[in-house]
């Protein structure tokens, strides 16, 4: 039963890892840097107190963080909740959105949906 012992060590911690406080990720403001990037949006495009944002999982590309005068890779980012800053323009154009691949050509790209069947309800086998 040595599983269900609890040392001091993690006595403070709850099971998911997070501290009793609820101690969150931080939060990192960033700007595309590079010309090829694909993020998975988390959230709906809002206006911030500056700017623009939306909420973003950075999966491939090298972002800029303003704040710290750095470039930060998708990699880099995984330990922060991401917020991608982003033009007034661009709000409406990604709305709905999930996922956004920036900078390569059709046929660079695979995607494969899941909607049950083609257009007349027949499922391929």
């Amino acid at each position: 039963m040595g599983l269900l012992n609890r040392t001091k060590s993690n006595s403070g911690k709850k099971d998911d890892g997070r501290s009793e406080k609820g101690d969150r990720k931080k939060v990192k403001y960033v700007y595309l840097s590079s010309k090829k990037a694909v993020f998975l949006v988390t959230g709906v495009p809002h206006e911030n107190k500056y700017s623009y944002g939306v909420p973003i999982i950075p999966l491939h590309g090298i972002y800029y963080s303003s704040k710290d005068k750095r470039r930060y890779t998708a990699k880099e980012l995984s330990d922060y909740y991401v917020v991608l800053n982003i033009d007034k323009d661009d709000t409406d154009a990604l709305k709905g959105k999930k996922v956004v691949v920036l900078g390569y050509n059709d046929n660079e790209m695979l995607v494969i949906t899941d909607n049950g069947g083609d257009e007349n309800g027949d499922s391929e086998a």
